[in-house]
């Protein structure tokens, strides 16, 4: 009699097909590969909101792991929003649109390629967060600001010329001088914020070195930006900062435009002129002239 031990036990049509689109895992860093491959199921679509993963048992035996191992990287997923446990009713993905946080951007970024226009919408979405918070941060830096986060702010500044030739380390310097105007804005919200893009470039590289490609000039913005702080005019300096980093970003997608749809080719049955009861039209129109 053939040995059943290592198979899974009977599923429902859903189970089925989640686990059919499974493999097992490979060993290295095994809790992080696991979370990656459910998180890229969910977010791809494949696993949609409101479907029932398979119990434990199920997906540990798909999956290749042990289940402590998958209730590790569960739980990871849980934190994220991304699934929710209900007591009776098993995990359940949730809708990530709802429940997920900023954090889960980069993610998206890194889970798709150039060519795809999805990629082009997540990156205007990035860009426009960019903007907002920064907007924002450096019109509140202008009425709240001590001379003491001037000369920080300044000394953040020099930094970032000497990294214009590195695109990953001048990101980094960027982002320390977003966080001296946060800390001048004298708001936490916006420093909370500040920490989901902070860990940008170590944990998407790439995606940074695209997204500053062209280190020169946006350091050339930021004497401008320390004297619209300088300046105390809050309102103006919430609008001048928005237009010019609006100019930064429509420089940079001149620079990287979607790509264009592809043309659609028109069947062939449609570039023929059209036939009533075996005539053309052109036809008919001649019958008529007659």
């Amino acid at each position: 009699m053939p040995d059943d031990s290592s198979r899974p036990p009977s599923v429902g049509p859903d189970e089925f097909q989640t686990l059919a689109t499974l493999a097992p895992i490979a060993r290295q860093s095994v809790v992080d590969a696991v979370a990656d491959r459910l998180r890229g199921e969910i977010l791809s679509g494949r696993l949609r909101p409101g479907t029932r993963l398979p119990s434990e048992r199920e997906l540990s035996l798909a999956l290749g792991v042990n289940r402590l191992t998958l209730r590790s990287s569960l739980a990871r997923l849980e934190a994220l929003g991304l699934i929710t446990t209900r007591h009776g009713a098993g995990t359940i993905v949730a809708s990530w649109r709802e429940r997920a946080g900023l954090e889960m951007l980069g993610t998206l970024l890194r889970g798709r390629r150039f060519l795809d226009p999805a990629w082009h919408d997540l990156v205007r979405s990035a860009l426009e967060i960019r903007r907002i918070l920064a907007a924002e941060a450096v019109a509140l830096a202008a009425e709240r600001h001590t001379e003491q986060d001037l000369d920080a702010i300044a000394t953040c500044a020099q930094v970032l010329n000497e990294h214009v030739d590195d695109p990953v380390a001048f990101a980094r310097a960027d982002l320390a001088f977003m966080r001296a105007v946060c800390k001048a804005a004298r708001n936490v919200g916006l420093e909370l914020f500040m920490n989901t893009f902070a860990r940008w470039p170590d944990e998407h590289p790439e995606l940074v070195a695209v997204l500053y490609d062209d280190c020169p000039r946006a350091a050339a913005l930021y004497p401008s930006v320390i004297d619209l702080i300088r300046s105390r005019d809050c309102d103006a300096a919430r609008v001048i900062a928005r237009k010019a980093l609006e100019q930064l970003d429509d420089a940079w997608s001149a620079r990287h435009p979607p790509p264009a749809p592809a043309a659609v080719a028109m069947p062939a049955a449609a570039t023929r002129p059209r036939t009533t009861g075996g005539a053309t039209s052109r036809d008919i129109r001649r019958e008529k002239r007659r």
